[in-house]
């Protein structure tokens, strides 16, 4: 006798006795089942069970395609093979499958469209993994090294505004409103959009103003906020070298990963937290959206709430492995 929830165990009397697929089948797919009701509850759940088998049909009913796609990338992060992603995507469809079409338990179904957010998924450019974003984020957190705090703030920037280089050179001093936890981005064509300080985000600039008359820039650069060594605005070069210092301290590949990255897993990581395109097209600033207007003071409640919960200032992931059951 087992523990499941009631649901589990119909579906496995139904693979068993309608299907009839093997005993040896049917426990890695109810294994499937478990490991991604696990990962269910940390990440989109935040912990409401402390045990998984408490888990009800109402928590199966909230579970959208994103998440399905958030268990694969997490599959892939955590080194699991090919052959084994694809074997436990279809247990799980097979699952869902059952609970739509057979009890009628659920009234969409999250694998209606996976085929094609797959292939989207393959394309993605090169990104970090949540780990390896996270410890970027934490590289310098207990540095008293000017420099060090300058780079915190700029890979927080850059990570959770997806940013791009240019547009991180250029920011003033006074394109930040802390009442209101927004700043001004000038983008591409001098386009000017909002960008949102969560409040990890916050901390880092904060802490950064806090000593950046250490930096004694020339006069005429003392508007920009970020001063280099030569106490002028930053250049291209000093900002890609900085962020490679920053990877080669968590021993991540300066080849392959470089500053644009960071932009990159900025988007990617909203989107798999389940944020509209359409609204990260917005956020970065992207040629598809409606220009705006030179100038122009944007604001949407519905980017601003985003950025504020963006997933590398909400989640308190623990270690991933743990949801990797032998």
């Amino acid at each position: 006798e087992n523990n499941y929830p009631s649901f589990i165990n119909e579906f496995m009397y139904y693979v068993l006795g309608i299907k009839n697929l093997s005993k040896g089948y049917i426990e890695t797919t109810i294994h499937t089942i478990m490991q991604f009701l696990t990962f269910l509850n940390e990440m989109k759940y935040s912990n409401r069970y402390t045990d998984i088998n408490k888990m009800t049909l109402n928590d199966i009913r909230g579970v959208i395609n994103s998440d399905i796609i958030n268990f694969i990338y997490f599959l892939s992060e955590n080194n699991y093979e090919e052959a084994t992603i694809s074997l436990k995507t279809k247990q799980l469809k097979l699952f869902f499958e059952y609970l739509y079409n057979i009890k009628h338990n659920i009234f969409k179904e999250p694998f209606k469209t996976i085929k094609t957010i797959s292939n989207k998924y393959e394309k993605i450019p090169n990104y970090l993994s949540y780990a390896e974003a996270k410890k970027l984020q934490d590289v310098y957190s207990n540095s008293s090294n000017k420099y060090d705090i300058r780079d915190n703030a700029i890979i927080h920037l850059f990570l959770h505004c997806g940013l791009r280089r240019a547009e991180l050179i250029n920011l003033k001093i006074n394109d930040l409103k802390f009442d209101n936890n927004t700043f001004t981005i000038l983008g591409k064509g001098n386009k000017e959009r909002t960008g949102y300080l969560d409040s990890s985000t916050k901390d880092a600039i904060s802490k950064y103003l806090s000593i950046r008359d250490e930096f004694k820039p020339i006069k005429k650069y003392e508007q920009y906020l970020f001063i280099s060594r030569n106490l002028e605005p930053l250049r291209p070069e000093s900002v890609r070298k900085l962020i490679k210092k920053a990877y080669s301290k968590i021993d991540l590949d300066t080849k392959k990963y470089s500053t644009h990255t960071l932009r990159h897993t900025c988007a990617t990581l909203l989107y798999r937290n389940g944020t509209h395109i359409k609204t990260i097209q917005e956020l970065l600033g992207h040629s598809t959206i409606e220009v705006t207007k030179i100038y122009t003071h944007t604001y949407d409640p519905k980017v601003e709430k985003t950025m504020y919960e963006h997933p590398l200032a909400k989640y308190k992931m623990s270690d991933a492995m743990e949801y990797c059951v032998a």
